[in-house]
């Protein structure tokens, strides 16, 4: 039996059986091409979701139409294909892969009203409740019985499309500050005639829509209905709105999602990282739970722990949960934990570089390789010829990983590293109180590097000598990255590198100065602010944490906000000396003046140690390859990237 029985107890609905509470709720990671079509790798990627156990799962964000409804270009639009693919049903059943593996297929269906723009609508103006000029000075079309009943059509054509391609469920996508939200919010919606005003009024679009859609796909069909329980703005939708929502849906709709923020209005709850506590939507659950009597509740927002998940399930706060990233950084999540497992799952970080770079082109996941390279999967990296005798040399995040997948793969793999324990950079945040989703994942390469049988040798120089002397067939250098101190007076001499922090055991007092507003020196602010003491961040350039993804961007500039009577940044800042308790500093107008603190630590960033590389490049070996920090600044995902497929490489 699972430890977790109420977690992977089916549930039925409308004759569909689910065979958890586990669904994968909408999370894409590659664009569809330019017929509107899945592409190969989105066909694996979803295949996976369905193959690691999860009871449903969703394709994200298709857009009912071409013609206002998309928010950027080929985003994902499967439905168009009812208007000009017809005959090309037996094809788009098979696509993606969910059903043969026991998973019901879902897909989102989406319309970006008045949040879009119109040079992906052909030159035509968005849409949405109001008539309107944005800040951007793009007019929107406020929408007339016309629109609003071509665009229930629109809403029920695809509906049916895709219950006649074989999904089993839609989900309507009325949440995160989309046409459906922007009637539902008194945010973005003034009318003043039936459609505005009042909750009933304001509900009365997108309950045309349910209808229309329920008319079109008949009785034995899964509707659902995502919203955002709040949107964490003042002015917008409320909680009380929402359970009243949800009774009048309760004719039309079999499952009410609860999600929350608006890409408009909150990105921090939009997608919860490491500023939001787990489970951060459940009190929004528990009361709309209250107000339905048919009608299903479901959960998402950073849900990660089956302890929990299963006792939500129990005491009846929800009846199913959603995960997105967890089962992107681990598809066999839900496998995993029926199986007891637990161990095994790699744990998501909620760093937000999949979704936040997303745009970007950069797809993939910081802790799990093979997201965004589905199609380079295990053929190309057939099973080693032979066991190879592997040394990895550092034991960061590159180096454990190269050394775990290494000895996967049946080779027999040592692991020097120069510090007394595992974890490299990682190790450095156990101040930060918003990393510990981060150092689970290190301490996950930790146990892993243990389990397939590594053997460490910790307190170990690498030397050209000892590299020799252990002969091995392949090197796997990893030795990382070293703090940047530039010659600023007094610097090195009255403040702290993150890595001394480590190991530091004394007071920080109140005041703490942070010379660096990188990403690094921005996410530490924080979480000294969070932990009371008075922040100053010190920066050269005109923008805090500019590196940061435009997901977990905004999500730092609105935490600073919520704690700034703690935390204050100067930017166009030079550091010019450093004394003991004060920096002294020259701002944007070019005035000289000192800040006092009473900890100072040195946030400027790391540089590649290429020079200790090459040293250790000289020892006469078969094979010796870099991976890591050691030439390139990588980042957690550029790290566990390299590592794992220079390990994959060895023959």
């Amino acid at each position: 039996m699972s430890k977790y029985p109420y977690l992977f107890q089916p549930l039925t609905i409308r004759g569909v059986t689910y065979r958890n509470r586990i669904f994968s709720a909408p999370c894409a990671m590659t664009f569809s091409g330019h017929s509107h079509t899945p592409d190969p790798m989105q066909m694996l990627y979803f295949e996976s979701k369905a193959i690691g156990g999860a009871a449903a799962v969703t394709v994200s964000e298709t857009c009912v139409n071409l013609k206002y409804a998309t928010r950027k270009n080929n985003t994902g639009n499967v439905a168009i294909l009812a208007e000009n693919q017809m005959g090309n049903f037996e094809w788009i059943k098979e696509a993606f892969m969910i059903n043969r593996h026991g998973a019901v297929p879902s897909v989102q269906l989406h319309h970006a009203g008045a949040a879009t723009h119109p040079k992906f609508l052909e030159g035509r103006n968005p849409i949405g409740p109001d008539d309107y000029i944005r800040e951007d000075g793009v007019h929107v079309t406020g929408m007339d019985e016309a629109l609003m009943q071509e665009c229930c059509d629109d809403f029920a054509r695809a509906a049916k499309f895709m219950k006649d391609c074989g999904f089993k469920m839609v989900q309507i996508h009325g949440a995160h500050g989309w046409l459906l939200a922007q009637f539902l919010s008194p945010l973005t919606n003034h009318r003043t005639d039936e459609y505005g005003g009042s909750i009933e009024n304001r509900a009365r679009f997108p309950l045309r829509v349910c209808k229309a859609m329920r008319e079109a796909v008949g009785e034995n069909f899964v509707l659902e209905f995502r919203i955002s329980g709040d949107e964490h703005i003042e002015g917008g939708i409320t909680v009380e709105d929402v359970c009243k929502f949800a009774q009048m849906a309760e004719e039309y709709i079999d499952i009410i999602h609860i999600s929350a923020g608006s890409y408009y209005t909150s990105n921090l709850y939009t997608f919860p990282g490491i500023f939001v506590k787990h489970a951060c939507n459940l009190e929004i659950a528990k009361e709309v739970k209250k107000h339905v009597t048919k009608m299903k509740v479901a959960l998402v927002g950073a849900l990660q722990d089956p302890v929990e998940m299963n006792r939500i399930i129990k005491d009846g706060e929800a009846d199913i949960l959603y995960m997105a990233r967890q089962i992107l950084a681990d598809p066999e999540t839900p496998n995993k934990w029926r199986t007891g497992r637990e161990k095994d799952v790699v744990p998501c970080c909620r760093c937000m570089n999949c979704l936040g770079r997303f745009d970007k082109g950069e797809m993939g996941c910081d802790v799990n390789p093979n997201i965004g390279h589905e199609l380079l999967n295990l053929n190309n990296f057939p099973a080693p010829k032979a066991s190879r005798k592997v040394l990895v040399i550092g034991g960061g995040p590159a180096g454990l990983k190269a050394a775990m997948t290494a000895a996967e793969r049946g080779h027999q793999v040592t692991l020097v590293e120069k510090e007394n324990v595992l974890g490299g950079t990682v190790n450095y945040l156990t101040h930060d109180c918003h990393k510990q989703d981060l150092i689970r994942f290190k301490d996950f390469l930790i146990s892993k590097v243990y389990e397939y049988g590594v053997d460490v040798k910790l307190n170990t120089d690498a030397t050209v000598e000892l590299i020799e002397s252990m002969k091995p067939d392949y090197v796997i250098c990893a030795v990382g990255s070293e703090p940047v101190i530039p010659p600023i007076p007094g610097l090195k001499e009255n403040s702290m590198t993150a890595k001394q922090l480590y190991t530091y055991t004394g007071e920080i007092g109140d005041r703490v100065i942070l010379i660096g507003g990188g990403l690094s020196g921005a996410e530490m602010g924080l979480s000294y602010a969070e932990l009371g003491h008075h922040v100053t961040v010190i920066e050269m350039m005109d923008k805090i944490a500019a590196q940061a993804n435009h997901i977990h961007g905004p999500a730092i500039e609105e935490t600073m906000l919520r704690l700034r009577d703690n935390i204050t940044c100067l930017t166009k800042t030079k550091c010019l000396s450093v004394g003991k308790g004060y920096v002294e500093v020259q701002g944007p107008d070019g005035n000289v003046y000192k800040i006092e603190g009473d900890f100072i630590i040195n946030c400027l960033g790391q540089r590649p140690r290429k020079a200790l590389a090459e040293e250790l490049r000289k020892a006469d070996v078969p094979m010796f390859e870099t991976v890591g920090d050691c030439y390139e600044l990588a980042q957690v995902r550029g790290a566990v990237q390299s590592g794992y497929f220079r390990a994959l490489d060895i023959r």
